[in-house]
């Protein structure tokens, strides 16, 4: 009997012959699914034993949207789908995240089903980083949902150990310990284990890995998903300050479940931006964008001739070369524009020249307009700004 797809519906797995070892894949969603053993025959791959030290400290995925589903949940919280199983012995696969690519594993048969591109992924992945890392950063587990706890993200009560999502009322919190206010039933429970969690992080010092772009964005949107607020703003530019509204804001559920979809929906086009530097990316990885010379002085004087003509002069004036700004503020770039009775007339010779040609060099860009004018443009730390309309 074919074995089915873990993700896709009445889809079975077909045998695929890799480097002499045959495997499965899906036709469909071209995912692989190595039994117990196989994966340990390519050994520019982890092992599946290290993947199954970690499976105690994740949640399953359901099988449409890939969100979180703790063990105590027969089907997702948030779209009710079912959660993806092993294609052997049907048991819930773990989700496992690694400093390349998640996976999925079978604390039963021991099996592992990789998505579509993580074969390729974990070539470069540093396990016993990652096993050491989640061990430091998941020093217990929820007793209702199974998701792996730092201490300062436990709560405690009547004995057991809760995540933020699951604590029942009356819970002392981990956090609250950590800062000194009183935590009598929580030191008593977790007392040896915040010692032992520093310990495992000490250890590893030197070697954690940096999470990139993708994976901050996906941590923020689980972490809004399984409602521990405290962790999903500390993902974020929010200062200490404007904590308290971030919180209150996200403490609605809808407001919280719409957020995570629009994060995970970003996901396949999340761009990474710096002065004269874009990073987008696609399903090989992250990689630069490369634009012709003129597209970043183009953009730049389009993007201040229409916030002239929206009146919108505070943009305006923040798209001014240094000198400029210096001189001007956002309502004197206003009336000048205002009183100069030519002003009108430049702007429209201006959006012209932008269809013309532009000749750039290494400290800007000059847009012609006419025989002895143009527009001038200068670069200041890596980005394009109005020096001059004429």
């Amino acid at each position: 009997m074919a074995r089915p797809c873990p993700l896709c519906e009445n889809q079975p797995l077909r045998p695929l012959r890799v480097s002499h070892v045959e495997i499965d894949t899906c036709p469909g969603c071209h995912g692989l699914w190595f039994d117990r053993g196989e994966l340990e025959r390519f050994p520019a791959r982890p092992s599946a034993r290290s993947f199954l030290a970690m499976k105690g400290q994740t949640f399953s995925r359901c099988r449409k949207s890939g969100h979180p589903v703790g063990r105590a949940e027969a089907v997702c919280p948030t779209c009710r789908s079912e959660p993806v199983r092993c294609p052997v012995c049907t048991g819930r696969l773990r989700r496992v995240v690694t400093s390349a690519s998640p996976v999925d594993v079978c604390p039963s048969c021991e099996g592992v089903w990789l998505d579509a591109g993580a074969f390729e992924a974990l070539g470069d992945v540093m396990v016993p980083q990652a096993r050491a890392s989640a061990t430091a950063a998941a020093a217990m587990e929820c007793s209702r949902c199974g998701v792996g706890l730092q201490v300062s993200e436990a709560y405690a009560y009547d004995g057991d150990v809760y995540c933020g999502a699951c604590r029942p009322p009356g819970s002392v919190s981990g956090a609250a310990m950590k800062k000194g206010t009183p935590g009598g039933p929580l030191r008593r429970v977790l007392g040896t284990l915040s010692m032992w969690s520093l310990a495992v992080s000490g250890v590893v010092t030197g070697c954690a890995h940096t999470p990139g772009p993708s994976e901050v964005a996906a941590s923020y949107a689980q972490a809004l998903e399984e409602n521990r607020l405290a962790d999903a703003s500390a993902l974020t530019s929010v200062p200490p300050e404007a904590r308290p509204a971030f919180l209150e804001h996200y403490g609605d559920a809808a407001v919280r479940q719409a957020r995570a979809k629009e994060v995970r929906e970003a996901l396949p086009r999340l761009q990474a931006r710096a002065p004269a530097l874009t990073l987008i990316q696609e399903k090989e990885g992250w990689r630069v964008v490369e634009e012709k010379p003129e597209d970043a002085p183009r953009a730049a004087l389009k993007g201040f001739l229409d916030a002239v003509e929206a009146g919108n002069w505070n943009k305006a004036w923040s798209l001014l070369s240094d000198p400029l700004r210096a001189r001007y503020t956002p309502e004197r770039l206003r009336e000048d524009f205002k009183r100069e009775p030519l002003s009108a007339e430049r702007v429209r010779r201006a959006r012209l020249a932008l269809e013309g040609d532009v000749r750039v060099t290494a400290s800007g860009a000059e847009f012609p307009v006419g025989t002895e004018r143009a527009v001038r443009l200068v670069r200041e730390a890596g980005e394009y700004r109005v020096a001059a309309i004429e």
